[in-house]
């Protein structure tokens, strides 16, 4: 298992495209389509309506986290670090900042 976050994190948003993950996604949104046309519905089934709806936001805000943090840890390589000197060259003439 790779040490490095940003390319754990770009696997994990990469596994969220897969098609098994958009099956499962599928499958639980079909889930969550039957138990709210339900008639009578038990207090099970209301409970389960709602641990999927706060389930399906934490997600989103999770996967958009992460997909943030593997912008901003990409900014921080050495490489982009390297390229922001070397622009620095260009306007000031120097690598060294006054």
């Amino acid at each position: 298992m790779s040490r490095n976050p940003s390319k754990n994190a770009q696997i994990f948003l990469e596994n969220l495209h897969s098609h098994k993950t958009q099956e499962t996604i599928e499958t639980l949104a079909n889930l969550l389509e039957i138990l709210e046309t339900k008639q009578d519905p038990e207090p099970t089934e209301i409970r389960l309506v709602q641990n999927i709806y706060e389930f399906v936001e934490k997600f989103h805000i999770l996967e958009e986290n992460i997909n943030n943090y593997s912008k901003e840890f990409q900014k921080t390589l050495p490489a982009n670090k390297l390229a922001s000197l070397y622009e620095n060259i260009g306007v000031n003439g120097s690598i060294f900042r006054d």
